[in-house]
């Protein structure tokens, strides 16, 4: 299975890109944080449906899919059954409370 890496960071971070027409679900999300303080995770999906018939012009949607908080010097693994409504259809974006290389994020992916 793919899986994509960033540090933490008050600014959103790229894990991964869903194409178009296509699904993502989340296998397992890993938290490693040997930052000084306490942070706060979220996963950001951000995409544009596609037009209908009832929505001409859609706008771009940001969708929070996960959220965790992880001790100073603590590690958190989610499994596949604690993710199981994750489902990934944009750019994923991880972004934390506190900007630190010392707190990484890993995230396992599937693609439909």
């Amino acid at each position: 299975m793919p899986t994509a890496r960033v540090t933490a960071n008050t600014t959103a971070q790229t894990l991964l890109t869903v194409s178009k027409h296509k699904k993502g679900k989340l296998t397992a999300l890993n938290v490693d944080n040997q930052a000084g303080s306490n942070a706060t995770i979220r996963l950001q999906d951000i995409f544009t449906p596609d037009a209908s018939a009832k929505v001409a012009s859609p706008t771009e949607k940001t969708i929070d899919r996960v959220q965790i908080t992880v001790a100073a010097g603590a590690s958190v693994s989610l499994s596949e059954d604690s993710l199981k409504n994750a489902e990934l259809l944009g750019t994923v974006k991880a972004i934390a409370n506190i900007t630190d290389t010392a707190c990484v994020i890993v995230a396992v992916y599937a693609l439909d």
